[in-house]
């Protein structure tokens, strides 16, 4: 590998804060792990990345909120640059007469990360030597970051991209065996293409979280007061009647409660629902059915929580869930920031064979659709 000298990193460093601390720094811990890899050819190693949505400086949203996290999991101090000029940031790297690790300000505090201008591409470029993009789950974004900055440095993929392409392929290629997916979440439309395109493929299709009560709308079921995508329900009505409807294990029971904030708690039957019920979780009989395919499967893919998980009344499935997946004997790949979440909180993330960081960007491409910022450079030899 020829010398580096100044590296800019594009990490996907888009992690939960509550009161300006870092919640879940499982992406943080997987950004770093670049680091060993190029130091030896580094002069320095300065990472960007965007934190939530803005479009202006927002406080909460700043990466300097991350310094701590980053400094704890490298072992040395990470200091941070607030400001996205290329003079200031030349600055700071001349400065370094050793081998420093920084961290950018949130791109998306400038409107030239989201619209893509080049003037804002070759201002953050400028200072550096060498570009690695290594963040899969900004990779279906045509942001600067994503496309425009590599053009105007020595460029490269990054392993965590590489790694995230090589998993998902074992999915994607037309070659897979059936598999047992396993989608929870809020929403039908996050999902619906997923959906499309996997389900010729699937041994078993399992439905839970919210976007179960969209199929019920859709099956003409009284889901009471529970949520459900409007919108969604024509597109539910196809899947229904496609032939490869077969596949899909909706929930028997549902954990229901007539007040989100209460602890309360009933397991019913999906078509004992009374008006007044909210459905928060799939309920035990779902959770058996569910392991008969988890346990039989060869190959699963899991990507959001069967109900809202961060309740401990209303937890019970996306535990479970959790449970069975970690100690299948199946290859197992997990996807999505809940999902994620849950897994930590109720299993071992090292029993999973493999967690993916993409989020919406890995659904895009197991959809079959071509990412921007994927295969764009050569990547990163070691």
């Amino acid at each position: 590998m020829d010398y580096l000298g100044n590296v800019l990193i594009r990490s996907d460093l888009n992690v939960p804060l509550f009161d300006s601390i870092v919640h879940d720094d499982y992406r943080i811990k997987k950004a770093i792990e670049v680091i060993p890899l190029i130091k030896d050819k580094s002069r320095t190693v300065t990472f960007i990345s965007h934190l939530g949505r803005p479009n202006t400086y927002i406080e909460d949203l700043s990466l300097k909120h991350l310094i701590s996290s980053f400094s704890k999991h490298i072992s040395e101090e990470v200091k941070f640059i607030d400001e996205i000029d290329n003079k200031e940031i030349s600055k700071t790297l001349l400065s370094s007469n050793d081998f420093k690790v920084y961290l950018l300000e949130n791109l998306r505090f400038n409107k030239g990360e989201v619209n893509n201008y080049s003037s804002f591409a070759k201002e953050i470029a400028l200072p550096f030597d060498t570009y690695i993009f290594d963040a899969f789950g900004s990779a279906h974004r045509n942001h600067a970051s994503v496309v425009k900055i590599g053009d105007y440095l020595k460029s490269y993929q990054g392993p965590l991209v590489d790694k995230e392409i090589s998993e998902l392929n074992v999915i994607r290629d037309p070659e897979c065996d059936p598999f047992t997916l396993i989608l929870g979440g809020a929403k039908v439309s996050d999902k619906l293409e997923l959906i499309n395109s996997l389900l010729p493929k699937v041994e078993k299709l399992l439905i839970g979280g919210a976007m179960c009560f969209t199929f019920f709308k859709a099956m003409d079921k009284n889901i009471g007061n529970s949520k459900y995508e409007e919108d969604m329900i024509s597109e539910c009505k196809n899947i229904i009647q496609d032939k490869n409807f077969k596949k899909i294990i909706l929930p028997l029971d549902i954990g229901v409660t007539n007040n989100l904030e209460s602890t309360n708690r009933s397991d019913i039957s999906y078509d004992e629902i009374c008006d007044n019920d909210i459905g928060i979780d799939i309920g035990p009989k779902s959770v058996k059915i569910f392991s008969q395919y988890i346990n039989k499967a060869k190959t699963i893919f899991w990507n959001g929580p069967m109900g809202i998980f961060e309740k401990e009344s209303f937890n019970n499935g996306t535990n479970e869930i959790t449970r069975l997946v970690q100690n299948a004997k199946a290859y197992t790949i997990v996807g999505g920031g809940d999902t994620v979440n849950a897994i930590r909180k109720f299993g071992d993330i090292k029993l999973f064979n493999y967690v993916s960081t993409g989020g919406g960007a890995s659904l895009k491409y197991l959809e079959g659709k071509e990412l921007p910022g994927i295969n764009k450079y050569p990547s990163l030899i070691i």
